[in-house]
């Protein structure tokens, strides 16, 4: 049970991070744009270290409440993540 308690919770984390920027590749991909997920090569993986790195970051400087800034920490890098691929979508496609 535990094990599935870790996996359900990978999945969230992952869904929660990784479900914007791939949204709008789907989309763009959808209207036509071949490339779109050209971008996500690089894009994924930066925004898995920058969450890793806000939440062991807030983890050493003591802040309290952990859990609630590794969620804060996960939705600000989704979010950012999602306004530079559309940024790069908007300018560098096609």
């Amino acid at each position: 049970m535990r094990l599935a308690l870790i996996a359900f919770a990978a999945l969230l984390f992952f869904g929660v991070l990784w479900g914007p920027a791939l949204w709008l590749a789907y989309r763009a991909w959808k209207r036509g744009d071949a490339t779109a997920f050209r971008q996500l090569r690089y894009l994924l993986p930066a925004q898995l270290m920058a969450a890793v790195a806000l939440a062991f970051a807030a983890d050493l400087l003591g802040m309290r409440n952990p859990a609630a800034l590794f969620v804060a920490a996960t939705l600000i890098v989704s979010l950012c993540g999602a306004a530079l691929l559309a940024l790069l979508l908007r300018y560098f496609s096609r």
